[in-house]
């Protein structure tokens, strides 16, 4: 970069106003011009050749201040290569010289992409990596290409492993994002999702959330600045509309419900009425069917399942059923120091006693009785998360207990907990961490690569490798399954 800057000072005095005069993205595609010539050029012959095109380009660019426009860097190098091979064939008809010809092939290796392949490598504030790489002194580049990780780019291996910035305390959302991204059916339907019209709150943030997941998963983009996302959020949730800490679960709720109601093509209307006299799964039937028509859509076919509770009177022994969907499973935590999400299973499904304040009305007796109340999975989701409920209600305090969690392909037995005798194995695919306390903390995601199957770490913009035994921990607070 100083050899850069030093060239253009010894430019003539006219050209050097004009520079000065230019806007910040018109100088960048100067220093591009000169990067790309400097880096392929070691005669001081030909580097005068390009100082002379680059005088050319700054005269044409003074015409032409657009500053909304960003950089062609495809029109630059087209410019630079056309000169240098004029300039390498002067060269080889004087001396034979080869290495020029191998010069200005490398150099055209570098810009054959056509304009729409170039874009494909914009990060969602108009930057290509290009010049990214180009510019790499530069401290906004710096700050958010640095620490990022690069991968191979011969296959699809490199789509999906890109990072997040964090723009004011949004590393809660960052981390669900990551695992949402990782949902293979969700980003498959996002990425092939056309920009509709944003008649509402939710179909905006909608729009903005399938234009951030094919960004993502464009091979090469390393981050991404979620902010058009941020605000369509914010414009609907207003307590995200700071820079507050929030919770990974709170968010993912209001998130998908938000997804759920810009795809909704339900029908309101009508009560649902179930003779008593139906088997409980016969009465579980009618009420899905019924739900369905009411709430309709892609994210409901992949993340909603329904739970069945029961409540027997202690006097009389009558068991009402009731059936209702749930988004994801918040299972309370043991006391002990270390345990299996299994313990952590059975504690929800556990029998609670209803009594005191608490009791039911008695649907047989017509008054309040003591009762107890079970809960059981009468349909299992597609993709199944798991809220550990680190977080006191009380006490304002977070626990950390060590949850071993089943980490392998289908690994995962839900069976156990089911209301009817069925198969439901689980593949678990991503983690969101919180590390910290109530009064400050920090959330990171673990995501299995859909392709390659290995492990990840998203810790905001920075991606590094992870593995299958460092995903246990005492951090781990939602977990992503999908079911086999």
């Amino acid at each position: 970069m100083k050899k850069i800057r030093s060239a253009i000072r010894r430019t003539q005095s006219t050209d050097a106003l004009i520079y000065r005069k230019l806007s910040d993205s018109r100088r960048k595609e100067i220093l591009i011009v000169f990067a790309l010539s400097l880096s392929e050029t070691t005669s001081s012959k030909l580097a005068q050749a390009d100082l002379t095109t680059t005088r050319s380009l700054l005269r044409s660019t003074s015409r032409d201040r657009d500053t909304s426009s960003p950089v062609n860097s495809s029109a630059i190098t087209s410019k630079i290569n056309k000169r240098n091979d004029e300039t390498a064939t002067d060269k080889q008809k004087q001396s034979g010289d080869v290495n020029g010809s191998v010069r200005n092939a490398s150099l055209r290796s570098l810009s054959t992409s056509s304009p729409s392949s170039t874009n494909r490598y914009w990060d969602r504030e108009g930057r290509s990596t290009l010049s990214s790489r180009i510019l790499a002194d530069s401290d906004a580049f710096n700050k958010s290409l640095a620490s990022s990780s690069i991968y191979d780019t011969s296959d699809d291996s490199s789509e999906g492993l890109c990072g997040l910035r964090n723009i004011g305390n949004t590393c809660f959302m960052n981390s669900v994002i990551q695992c949402l991204s990782h949902t293979s059916e969700l980003t498959r339907f996002l990425k092939t999702k056309t920009d509709g019209r944003s008649a509402t709150k939710d179909q905006r943030i909608l729009v903005e959330f399938a234009k951030l997941i094919r960004d993502m998963w464009t091979a090469n983009t390393r981050s991404v600045t979620p902010s058009e996302l941020k605000s369509a959020f914010s414009s609907k949730h207003r307590m995200y509309s700071g820079c507050q800490q929030q919770d990974a679960q709170e968010f993912l709720r209001f998130f998908l419900d938000s997804l759920h109601s810009a795809c909704n093509t339900g029908t309101k209307g009508g009560t649902l009425e179930i003779d008593d006299n139906l088997s409980d799964n016969k009465k579980a039937d009618l009420t899905w069917e019924w739900y369905t028509k009411v709430e309709n859509s892609m994210i409901k076919d992949l993340f909603v399942g329904q739970l069945k509770s029961s409540l027997k009177c202690t006097q009389c022994g009558n068991t009402s059923v009731t059936f209702d969907p749930f988004w994801d499973l918040s299972v309370p935590l043991p006391s002990s120091s270390k345990c299996k999400l299994e313990s952590c299973l059975d504690l929800f499904i556990k029998e609670e006693v209803l009594d005191g304040d608490e009791m039911p009305t008695c649907s047989k007796c017509k008054t309040r009785r003591k009762s107890t109340k079970t809960f059981t999975i009468q349909r299992f989701p597609k993709y199944l998360v798991i809220h550990l409920k680190r977080f006191s209600e009380t006490r304002w305090s977070k626990l950390s207990n060590i949850v071993e969690f089943p980490t392998g392909d289908n690994e995962l037995n839900m069976a156990p907990y089911a209301a009817n005798s069925s198969s439901a194995l689980y593949s678990l695919y991503g983690i969101s961490n919180h590390m910290g306390s109530t009064a400050g903390g920090h959330y990171v995601a673990l995501c299995k690569h859909p392709v390659t199957k290995k492990w990840h770490e998203f810790n905001d913009n920075k991606v590094h490798d992870s593995s299958e035994s460092e995903l246990v921990s005492s951090s781990a607070y939602l977990l992503f399954y999908e079911r086999a």
